[in-house]
């Protein structure tokens, strides 16, 4: 346990699953990788450039996983974190040669990065999903050799949602390796953005905040955890286990409206979207500390389907293990929370 600079908090490991890092390297390299630009639609101007600017973390804190980020983790009280590429991830580049050559280059530097401080830190995935057959290959390569833990998924690829059958490939090899994939936001395309959450009068972060972290990234990742369900995909792989950020991105509050509306009548499924929701789906709180979603969670999917998360360096928060540990919620599920229910999907 590292909780020696952690003041007034009893005894209890924490583990963090949502926490990011970045590849200075990486980043160079995907400037070069023409006409791929992070965070930006190909041929299209980013939305949230201005958002960008305002509040991404440094990159001292991003790419740092060392001292910096440690001092941190003691700080606050987590024992470790299961790190996976943040912003601008060489998952989005369109070309595949590049972008699977660039994948397997930031696996390898994380999985080294770990190595240095293999108690408080593993790692997800990234993968070259522009080569559906390639990402696959380079997802078993990951979990055999370098021993990661799963996977995360941002957003889209070029506009196209991965409840396509051309993406079957990753969550069929993710199944089979037993390791979850973890569904992560990611930038709306700008016709979206433009038509819900743009107007002319409001100030641009304004715009740029509610399409992105404030509102619009959010229900899109909500909308891939619900076109995953409705595509029968764990129908086809009963055992694969996804993770949904953010308190389930708003899903976990429509549930009972979902249950009644696309009934298994409706969609044809083996089962009720509830029965999936609850057991192929995990949620974490992705940083937002705020106790009545806490309960909500647990009442709805239980406390076995929580797993934590504080969403660092985007939200870089001391407070991130007091919030679960003077929660007023059981100490059962605080330790299903905390560590019991991760360290059993990941097999920690």
């Amino acid at each position: 346990m590292h909780k020696a600079k952690y003041k007034n908090v009893r005894q209890m490991k924490i583990i963090t699953i949502e926490e990011h890092f970045s590849s200075a390297k990486i980043s160079a390299k995907i400037k070069k990788s023409l006409p791929y630009t992070p965070g930006k639609i190909q041929g299209e101007k980013s939305p949230i450039q201005t958002m960008i600017n305002h509040y991404l973390p440094t990159n001292d804190d991003i790419e740092d996983v060392g001292d910096r980020r440690l001092s941190f983790m003691d700080k606050s009280g987590i024992d470790m974190q299961v790190l996976s590429y943040g912003s601008g991830s060489p998952q989005g580049i369109p070309d595949a040669p590049t972008a699977i050559s660039l994948c397997k280059e930031a696996n390898d530097e994380l999985a080294e990065l770990i190595t240095r401080n293999p108690s408080r830190f593993a790692g997800f995935a990234t993968l070259p999903v522009a080569d559906p057959i390639a990402a696959a290959a380079e997802l078993e390569r990951t979990v055999v050799e370098l021993g990661f833990k799963g996977v995360m998924l941002g957003g889209t690829f070029q506009g196209r949602f991965f409840d396509e059958d051309e993406f079957f490939p990753i969550f069929s090899k993710a199944a089979s390796l037993n390791v979850p994939i973890y569904m992560h936001p990611g930038i709306v395309d700008t016709k979206i953005t433009d038509y819900y959450y743009k107007n002319e009068n409001w100030p641009s972060l304004v715009n740029s905040i509610f399409a992105a972290s404030g509102y619009g990234w959010h229900m899109d990742s909500g909308l891939h955890v619900i076109r995953l369900i409705l595509s029968g995909i764990f129908d086809k792989l009963p055992g694969l286990q996804i993770i949904s950020g953010h308190w389930g991105e708003f899903v976990p509050f429509f549930l009972s409206r979902l249950e009644r509306e696309l009934s298994p009548l409706a969609t044809h499924l083996e089962h009720s979207i509830l029965h999936y929701y609850k057991n192929n789906v995990f949620v974490t709180p992705s940083g937002i500390f705020d106790e009545p979603q806490l309960k909500f969670a647990i009442e709805v999917i239980g406390a076995e389907r929580i797993i934590y998360s504080g969403d660092y360096p985007y939200i870089i928060d001391t407070n991130t293990g007091s919030f679960l540990i003077n929660s007023s919620i059981t100490p059962s599920d605080k330790e299903k929370i905390s560590h019991l229910n991760v360290e059993r999907l990941l097999g920690l």
